[in-house]
């Protein structure tokens, strides 16, 4: 692993346990309910090896509603380095700490394409993707998402790179909603992602990745300049890359980068835990361009 990254998966086994490190803090996952019995050998192996400062556990087996459970430390909080980048993570705000390591090569590779560029980031959630485009040399990242609570988190991940904050940079709503503004307003940038977890609610309104992605990212190419880059990049657990590959052809885009998870997910691909995968794309409003 990369010496400026301190956060990523430690234990990927594919029988329903996984391992990942935040720094000093580490978080064991149980997909899977026999795996209740290996919790405590698991947990002691991580305390030998590593000596870590916060251990938790969190049950993502189905029919469960065992909240996490911690076995060593106070505090849940840190911060982690990766690829030059600081983020703020807490292992006990939610099931998700505030960083997907799974998407760690998808941020690196849009990152390098940001130079000079305006992006839109659609889910932003922490806006780890908004982070790597601004220390690549974006001028201005406007980052979109639901929850008014992540995005407070995105601003403190900026402030923590030392990044300035500016002006819109930060917008509460829904991708769809942001989308059909920027269109009416003919605002247009150089760069977008569309990272939309598997099913989102928003009120009254639903996001299924099923039925909307491929009709939003269609959408969002109004307001991307010709020449500019689109990265579509997805958890859901009933597409592999071959789809996601077909849907970036399908609405008119020229694919220059696929890939999925990092090396530290051997399983990327095999199971429902580890089923991420990305597409950066090109698209020309003038296919001759």
């Amino acid at each position: 692993m990369n010496s400026s990254t301190n956060a990523f998966r430690v234990y990927d086994g594919l029988n329903g346990i996984a391992v990942d490190k935040y720094n000093k803090h580490f978080q064991i996952q149980l997909w899977a309910e026999e795996c209740l019995k290996l919790e405590a050998k698991v947990a002691a192996e991580i305390k030998k090896k590593f000596k870590p400062e916060f251990l938790v556990v969190k049950y993502r087996f189905k029919n469960t509603s065992a909240p996490p459970k911690v076995l060593l430390g106070s505090n849940s909080k840190t911060i982690v380095e990766e690829n030059g980048c600081k983020f703020s993570v807490d292992l006990l705000d939610t099931l998700n700490p505030g960083l997907f390591l799974d998407m760690r090569d998808a941020r690196k590779e849009f990152g390098k394409m940001c130079k000079g560029k305006t992006v839109l980031n659609l889910f932003a959630y922490t806006c780890s993707f908004g982070v790597y485009a601004r220390k690549n040399g974006a001028t201005h990242v406007v980052n979109v998402d639901i929850s008014k609570k992540n995005l407070n988190k995105g601003k403190e991940n900026f402030t923590l790179n030392g990044i300035t904050l500016q002006m819109g940079e930060f917008f509460c709503g829904s991708a769809e909603e942001y989308v059909d503004w920027a269109i009416k307003k003919g605002k247009k940038f150089g760069a977008i992602v569309i990272d939309p977890p598997s099913f989102a609610k928003n009120g009254k309104e639903t996001f299924s990745v099923a039925t909307d992605f491929e009709p939003l990212a269609a959408k969002a190419l109004k307001i991307l300049e010709s020449g500019g880059y689109l990265l579509l990049a997805t958890n859901y657990s009933e597409w592999n890359g071959k789809i996601l590959k077909k849907m970036a052809k399908n609405i008119g885009c020229k694919i220059l980068k696929s890939g999925t998870q990092g090396n530290d997910f051997p399983g990327a691909g095999q199971s429902k835990e580890s089923c991420m995968n990305f597409v950066i794309a090109n698209f020309y409003l003038n296919p001759l361009e």
